[in-house]
Parts: structure tokens; C-alpha cells; sequence
């Protein structure tokens, strides 16, 4: 929920390839960690390429967020080899999850919004904004 850049800023920022290649770090750092040794250099930055392209509003944080997960298991695990489309359906499965912490946080933060605005504000009666209104009329009725 905090303030990162998206992989489309970053390439704004740093230039084209800048996402694709901080990417295909994580991606190797991921293979590296499973002990699978199949996902080769290209197969890693074609995959860069193709997050970079479908999933370019994502934050680093949130793909950190997600690797991270991702190498404790949360999305299944390798069986000796890295096949890139799990990594893709994984990630597909960690939007759903990110979306649902959003609106989470978003209906909380919108109660909150309406607690203060009633704190602030509160709620009158009916008997209340009669009388209110009527000497806002007076008011203006004097004159100046």
C-alpha cells in the first residue's frame, strides 16, 4: 500500500529494458533458490518480458511480495524444474490475493473516513434543522 514505483514507472525513470531486467534477477535469484537449473537465460527474460508487458502496474514491493511467497510455498512448489507459466499462474493467483487486501484496506479506511466525518459532524434531528433553517431565513430576511 505504500508508495513504489510500478514496473512501468521504473522503465519511465531508467529506461525501457529497466523493469524487464530487474525481473530477470528475481527470476534467476527464484531458480537458484528451487535448485532447479532448467530455466535458461532466455527462458528467464522472455518471462521478464512477458510480466514487464501483462502485469506492468504492479509495484517492486509487490513482486518482492511475491516471490517471497512464492519461494515459502504459498503457490505450490517446482518439481526439480522451474516451468515459467507456474510462475505466471502463480502470479495471476497473488493479484487475486493483493486485490482482495485492497479493498480490504480501502473499506476500512472508508469506515474510518465516515467515523470522523460523524464525529465531526454529527447527525441531527429532524426538530434540529427545522429550527436550524428557520433562523437561517430570519437571518436573511434583516436587512443590511
Amino acid at each position: 500500500m505504500e508508495d513504489f514505483p510500478t514496473l512501468a514507472e521504473l522503465n519511465a525513470a531508467f529506461g525501457r529494458n529497466t523493469s524487464a531486467a530487474w525481473l530477470a534477477v528475481q527470476l534467476a535469484d527464484l531458480s537458484i533458490y528451487t535448485g532447479a537449473k532448467n530455466l535458461s537465460k532466455r527462458q528467464q527474460d522472455q518471462l521478464a518480458e512477458i510480466i514487464t508487458t501483462e502485469f506492468y502496474w504492479l509495484k517492486v514491493s509487490e513482486l518482492l511480495l511475491f516471490f517471497h511467497r512464492f519461494k515459502t510455498g504459498s503457490y505450490g512448489t517446482f518439481f526439480g524444474v522451474v516451468d515459467p507459466m507456474v510462475v505466471t499462474r502463480a502470479l495471476r493467483e497473488f493479484i487475486l490475493e493483493r486485490n482482495d487486501i485492497i479493498a480490504e484496506v480501502e473499506a476500512r479506511e472508508k469506515a474510518e473516513r465516515e467515523r470522523e466525518e460523524r464525529r465531526l459532524n454529527p447527525p441531527i434531528t429532524r426538530e434540529e434543522w427545522e429550527r436550524i433553517k428557520a433562523e437561517e431565513a430570519q437571518s436573511a430576511e434583516k436587512p443590511v
